[in-house]
């Protein structure tokens, strides 16, 4: 299998490998960075920040059709793949926590949101999964 068969997380563009970094030929996003940070959120701490009214946003990063099924009251729907065209959209200086069903999703989009300048975003550790199983029973789970 050839490198080049592989396809970016954000917009399913081709991947490029470099010296030290695999990148989409299409958005720029680095897919394999040399260092990784720690930029996850789990359940508990976004159910503090929800409780105390802070000032952030939730941008679930699922398709429309799993955000239909169960979300988080108040998130923002932006689909991984349209994320690149919308971007310019969110508040680079606003504390984003992006959400997907198990957290995989959602940690590349909060790096690339970071690669683009965004000052803070975050990912929710175990998506809303872990949110209907350990925050609120109620809701849904697939």
């Amino acid at each position: 299998m050839e490198f080049n068969s592989f396809q970016c997380r954000i917009c399913n563009g081709k991947l490029v490998p470099g010296l030290n970094e695999v990148r989409c030929s299409n958005c720029n996003f680095i897919e394999h960075p040399v260092k990784e940070t720690n930029f996850k959120i789990n359940t508990d701490e976004l159910k503090r920040k929800i409780s105390s009214r802070e000032d952030f946003l939730v941008l679930d990063v699922r398709e429309k059709w799993e955000h239909s099924l169960v979300n988080i009251s108040g998130s923002v729907l932006i689909p991984m793949r349209e994320l690149k065209d919308k971007i310019n959209s969110l508040d680079k200086n606003k504390l984003i926590i992006t959400l997907c069903h198990r957290g995989v999703r959602a940690s590349y989009a909060a790096r690339y949101l970071l690669q683009n300048g965004f000052k803070n975003a975050k990912y929710l550790e175990g998506g809303i999964d872990a949110w209907a199983n350990k925050i609120d029973n109620s809701l849904r789970r697939y």
